[in-house]
């Protein structure tokens, strides 16, 4: 799917992707573990690479009974270490969504003051479960998020595993195709969380590639376990 820079004077945007993860009790065990496993993986191979980090700004935003961010929207060349993240509460969908849009509209007023101008946001949504929210709830929120009159509203990629619901990844991804994907039944988190963490090190590398190119691109991660969801065009 293409994107294009928000404003600005001529120079390189800078293209940012939010992880927002599921960081519910649900994802305790060997979930979390293999999260905080990949995420300095994904610094490394992200950060060590001049001509990917000159473009790619990348920020970790969790959620379960709230929403914070755990990484500040970041060139990973300059980011030591990820802090590591700890599982706990229930799944308010809500939540990650109002986060979100509070701290995209942050971040592009400072990377703005900066002189940075910004190719449309990337989100990364991953999660193992359903919202316990009411639906109106976080419909609502998630609205606000993808208001196509707000300039600043990210491209939304769904990934899910475990009890996540089908339908709900498609409402969160949007009504563009290849946008949302589940996991086999009873693929095992230890093996779906690697392939999904390295699947975005690939999105992350293509999508800075096409920045160069002119034509800039958000690149789905390619996670050989999941399939892509049908969403249907809402008319």
């Amino acid at each position: 799917m293409t994107t294009e820079p928000i404003s600005g004077e001529e120079r390189y945007a800078v293209f940012p992707f939010y992880l927002c993860l599921d960081c519910s009790a649900s994802m305790a065990g060997a979930p979390m573990e293999s999260l905080n496993h990949q995420l300095p993986l994904l610094r490394a191979a992200v950060g060590e690479d001049p001509a990917v980090a000159e473009v790619i700004r990348f920020g970790v935003v969790t959620f379960s009974d709230a929403a914070r961010t755990s990484l500040p929207l970041s060139d990973l060349s300059l980011v030591e270490a990820v802090p590591p993240i700890a599982a706990q509460g229930r799944t308010s969908y809500a939540a990650a969504f109002d986060h979100l849009r509070e701290q995209i509209e942050r971040d592009y007023a400072e990377s703005r003051s900066g002189g940075d101008r910004w190719y449309r946001p990337a989100v990364i949504f991953i999660s193992d479960g359903r919202p316990t929210d009411e639906r109106e709830r976080w419909v609502a929120s998630l609205r606000r998020l993808s208001d196509p009159e707000w300039k600043r509203r990210p491209n939304i990629l769904a990934f899910g595993f475990g009890d996540a619901d089908p339908e709900v990844l498609a409402a969160v991804a949007g009504s563009k195709p290849n946008r949302a994907f589940i996991a086999a039944e009873g693929a095992e988190p230890s093996s779906v969380v690697p392939e999904l963490l390295a699947g975005l090190i690939q999105s992350i590398v293509s999508s800075s590639v096409s920045v160069y190119t002119g034509e800039a691109q958000l690149v789905p991660p390619d996670v050989p376990s999941m399939t892509p969801i049908p969403v249907d065009r809402l008319d």
